[in-house]
């Protein structure tokens, strides 16, 4: 393992932190950090926390530390676009990835839904968390095979959902911009900075939380330590790492085939009465761009809209403020297609946010050292991957054994990925490519 110097960075402001519920709430002072803990989870995103909270349910007097960089939500995990997935939506990857797989991959998804579902109802969890469907919509009549191959792919999965046509998508979206979309109810919409944030609350009494507290280097041995940047030492018999792309900081051997995509999101002001009648009296949605490289857009239960678009390759995980300005014009043409009625209304928070991506979308499931055990996620359905790969990094650090963990160890592991420049240059074309291909549906 190696030690590192390379930390989060501020990129704009997120609004799904900026507008949660538990912005201001404070887990443990740094000061109460123990010297030792029977597991130490580094990373509080939706992988760390599920991670944590199964840690405690496996081995109920053990102590647990929960330790995070950044203030819990407010980095990648509060960064999305809010959707838990329940149904796979995207059928790209390794050939030899199957529907069986795929049927796999639903079966997990329920099970982690369910998971948190059931740790929210049980500790009376108010937070923005709604069964609200997800759309897959189309621009343009070309952009339909996306959509008609999803169906195909659904029907095999006994998957339910729905076609709406233009008028029928207009009525639910509030927006003309598309011709058609097809509906999956299962997909329910959170603010994920305030749900990851919220469960991280509700942890047992044995998890101690710390947040702003940057961890420089992990030892691996019989008692591994766990070294923070202000000098402190805690030493642990097991070791859970989740702190996405930056696992190749920290030198574990396959973070080396994670690569990465910077994607940018904006947040209007609240919605007035008047602004919101021009949605056509519209719930709140999510909807998804038929073609992969096109916008993302959420109408959300605080009255904002919000749009994600503008994706790059990452050659680091962190952004310059440069980019992060450079992505408004795009933001703010994509929101102007769809809205032309509400052109006038100002993004108040704008942010980059970054995505580790693998070459056949596989996670990352290892156990790189003695007593160390790391993960990531490989595709952009962040929430629900982190949350299985946080459960059974648990279960491996605790030696719980199950059908669903032995396939999750057989089959999460990416793929081999080129070296750089080779990377770079190749990732970066075929962002130009998908771009140029998704242009009407930005």
């Amino acid at each position: 393992m190696k030690k590192t110097d390379y930390f989060p960075e501020e990129s704009g402001k997120n609004g799904w932190f900026e507008t949660s519920r538990y912005r201001n709430y404070r887990f443990k002072a740094r000061s109460e950090i123990q010297p030792s803990y029977d597991y130490v989870v580094v990373g509080g995103g939706f992988a760390g926390v599920n991670a944590a909270f199964r840690l405690a349910e496996n081995d109920k007097n053990a102590s647990i530390a929960l330790i995070d960089a950044f203030p819990i939500g407010y980095f990648s995990s509060g960064r999305n676009a809010g959707f838990i997935i329940d149904v796979p939506h995207s059928i790209v990857g390794d050939p030899k990835f199957t529907f069986e797989d795929q049927k796999w991959r639903f079966r997990l998804n329920k099970l982690v839904i369910e998971r948190m579902k059931k740790i929210k109802e049980e500790n009376h969890l108010e937070c923005d968390w709604h069964q609200d469907g997800m759309h897959q919509a189309a621009r343009i009549k070309s952009n339909l095979s996306y959509l008609e191959q999803l169906a195909e792919f659904l029907d095999v999965m006994e998957a339910p959902y729905q076609w709406f046509d233009a008028a029928e998508t207009s009525q639910r979206l509030g927006t003309n911009f598309y011709i058609k979309s097809l509906y999956t109810p299962g997909t329910i919409l959170i603010n994920p900075s305030e749900t990851v944030r919220g469960l991280a609350t509700v942890l047992p009494e044995n998890v101690s939380v710390f947040e702003n507290t940057p961890v420089i280097e992990v030892k691996e041995g019989d008692i591994p330590n766990v070294i923070l940047a202000s000098g402190i030492t805690i030493k642990c018999r097991k070791v859970i790492l989740t702190v996405s792309g930056f696992l190749k900081n920290f030198g574990v051997p396959l973070s080396n085939r994670i690569a990465g995509i910077h994607s940018f999101g904006a947040f209007t002001r609240e919605l007035n009465d008047d602004e919101i009648k021009t949605l056509n009296g519209a719930s709140p949605w999510g909807v998804t761009a038929a073609h992969p490289g096109g916008a993302t857009l959420r109408y959300t239960r605080s009255r904002r809209l919000y749009v994600r678009t503008d994706i790059t390759f990452a050659t680091h995980i962190n952004i310059d403020n440069s980019r992060l300005y450079k992505s408004v014009y795009k933001l703010r043409r994509a929101f102007n297609n769809r809205f032309p009625q509400l052109k006038d209304v100002n993004f108040e928070y704008v942010y980059g946010g970054y995505i580790p991506i693998t070459g056949n979308t596989q996670p990352l499931f290892e156990n790189p050292a003695k007593n160390i055990f790391a993960g990531a996620v490989g595709d952009g359905t962040g929430v629900t991957r982190a949350a299985t790969v946080g459960t059974f990094l648990a279960d491996w650090a605790t030696g719980l054994d199950s059908e669903e963990f032995r396939y999750v160890k057989k089959t999460f592991r990416p793929n081999w990925l080129p070296p750089e420049p080779f990377r770079t240059v190749g990732a970066t074309a075929r962002l130009i490519y998908e771009d140029m291909h998704a242009r009407s549906e930005i």
